[in-house]
């Protein structure tokens, strides 16, 4: 496969020693190659690091595309192979900031956790999965939106079953950067951390694992997909002042618990140009963070936006359920809080439940289109979330067959475009 194409410049909170700050698409892809630290391999790094050979340049942290000590002209010869698709291994560098080198092609595959799942369907590889996690053949929303991954083995799910995937002998085997799979357990198989949940950093992963399985054109189809989205709402809120942007009060499992902007969801409350009152407050490595009632009536939300789903607050939402009931019977008690009763956001009844399913994943494009209708309904009359929401599905879940319009649960109240 031809690796010679353009690729879009990505939205990514990089890892330490790549950090980029500036626009959403700054980011330095982490695959060992990439010389001139932007945002893809191509002749360029070529010509970098022949400017490193000749003296005219300094090396980067990236330079050495073989991962051998030494830049030289061998790793020329390695940026010519990963540009044609002939290399026989890849070094990149993980969500956890770690040096993995794989060899390829990567053939089998195992996946911990849903969202590796989601990532994998993208990128068109599930056909090379050996074994999942157990939550993906017993969670209901699991069950139904993976079908084909139904009947595999199983490779435990928080707790890794290092037994079992060695039975399985994949090839490489992805896990959460905060699971710490112990790669002296897994001999032969090269482990790969990428969450997949985090939006500021999901671009880079799916380029990055695009790479490892050849599969960087379903990885650029997808950022083509979803960037123009992020970048057509940021156009078109850009004349709102910060201090008039809608001001957001996340809640996520249990009662007055939030995130900061460091969390999946409350990041993604700035993408769609909101306003999280918990963004530069601390708390814990995934951005959860617990606050007071009256935390929540001094900052005075204009919006509660409540995560449903998962059985997560005895909830079901999303893909799992048509049935409505449970978000609605949340929200009524949320409604119903006696201590929140003067906050802006209860007193006008603008609580809104968003199902995790559509969120903590690769498909999270959909939640940020939903949340930026629901905070600037006026100031976005012709952005329609149900119907990127559609498309986003048949272009990258088609097998699924599913119709937003008659199926699921993801917002409620539904969006003027769905009442």
């Amino acid at each position: 496969m031809k690796r010679g194409f353009k690729l879009m410049a990505m939205l990514m909170l990089c890892y330490s020693m790549f950090v980029i700050f500036g626009a959403a698409s700054d980011y330095t892809l982490g695959i060992y190659g990439n010389a001139n630290m932007d945002d893809k391999i191509d002749e360029q790094d070529i010509d970098f690091v022949r400017d490193v050979i000749n003296g005219a340049k300094s090396a980067t942290n990236l330079t050495d595309a073989n991962h051998d000590g030494k830049i030289d002209d061998m790793d020329v010869i390695q940026i010519e192979q990963i540009i044609d698709g002939t290399e026989k291994e890849i070094t990149i560098i993980d969500s956890a900031n770690r040096t993995v080198t794989v060899k390829l092609p990567v053939e089998s595959i195992a996946i911990c956790g849903t969202e590796k799942a989601v990532a994998i369907r993208i990128l068109g590889a599930t056909d090379r999965v050996v074994g999942v996690a157990e939550s993906i053949v017993t969670k209901d929303y699991a069950k139904k939106f993976f079908p084909e991954l139904q009947g595999l083995p199983t490779i435990g799910d928080w707790e890794i079953d290092y037994e079992a995937v060695l039975s399985l002998k994949p090839d490489i085997i992805i896990t959460y950067s905060v699971q710490k799979a112990e790669d002296e357990k897994l001999p032969g198989v090269a482990v790969l951390n990428f969450d997949f949940y985090r939006a500021r950093s999901i671009f880079n992963e799916m380029m990055t694992l695009g790479y490892v399985l050849g599969s960087e054109e379903q990885a650029q189809e997808y950022t083509d997909f979803c960037e123009p989205i992020i970048q057509d709402i940021a156009t078109r809120l850009d004349s709102v002042p910060s201090d008039k942007r809608t001001r957001v009060y996340l809640e996520a499992q249990g009662d007055y618990v939030t995130h900061t902007k460091m969390g999946a969801a409350g990041y993604q409350i700035e993408l769609a140009g909101g306003s999280n009152m918990a963004a530069d407050m601390v708390g814990g490595a995934t951005g959860w963070l617990e606050v007071d009632p009256e935390w929540v009536l001094k900052e005075n939300p204009d919006i509660i936006v409540k995560m449903a789903g998962w059985n997560r607050d005895n909830t079901s939402a999303g893909y799992e359920t048509d049935d409505f009931n449970s978000m609605e019977a949340m929200r009524d008690r949320i409604l119903s809080r006696t201590e929140l009763a003067k906050v802006k956001a209860i007193e006008n009844g603008d609580v809104e439940m968003l199902s995790y399913d559509i969120t903590y994943n690769p498909d999270y494009i959909i939640s940020v289109a939903y949340l930026a209708k629901l905070f600037y309904p006026e100031l976005l009359l012709e952005l329609d979330p149900v119907s990127i929401h559609q498309e986003y599905l048949n272009k990258f879940h088609k097998g699924l067959n599913w119709d937003v319009s008659k199926n699921g649960t993801f917002v409620y109240p539904l969006i003027s475009s769905q009442a």
